[in-house]
């Protein structure tokens, strides 16, 4: 068995289009678009299994390029996860702060009382609930 990559994809193709595509080059026993679980659209790509390796190739030289609806999908033999290249790793800039939003308060106490509810926060919060 032979595993098919398919890639940009309309978002309207359907499992059973790509079953009657690739049927035409042999036995397909499995036809699979993937969908968003939240969504439930097509994420555009597909993954086709069939029987026959030369069936599979043949499918892989016509159909790779071809231009369906607007789009020319990219079709491969699909490899297995530990064949990949790694993915980039990807640095998550640093959040900008606002003033005031961000702000929470020090553990230690830097007003010079040693009770913390007379610090600037607490006496802030506290005059935050006597507006109207």
């Amino acid at each position: 068995m032979t595993n098919i990559f398919i890639a940009n994809l309309d978002w309207d193709i359907t499992s059973e289009d790509l079953h009657t595509t690739f049927s035409t080059f042999g036995t397909v026993t499995l036809a699979h678009v993937v969908y968003d679980n939240k969504t439930k659209k097509s994420k555009g790509f597909a993954y086709v299994e069939m029987e026959e390796v030369e069936g599979a190739i043949a499918a892989i030289q016509a159909l790779n390029g071809m231009e369906i609806n607007g789009r020319k999908i990219d079709v491969k033999i699909a490899s297995p996860k530990t064949n990949r290249p790694p993915k980039k790793e990807v640095v998550a800039k640093p959040k900008a702060t606002v003033p005031g939003k961000n702000f929470k308060p020090r553990n230690n106490n830097q007003s010079g009382s040693g009770n913390p509810r007379n610090n600037n926060y607490n006496k802030f919060q506290n005059n935050r609930g006597n507006r109207s």
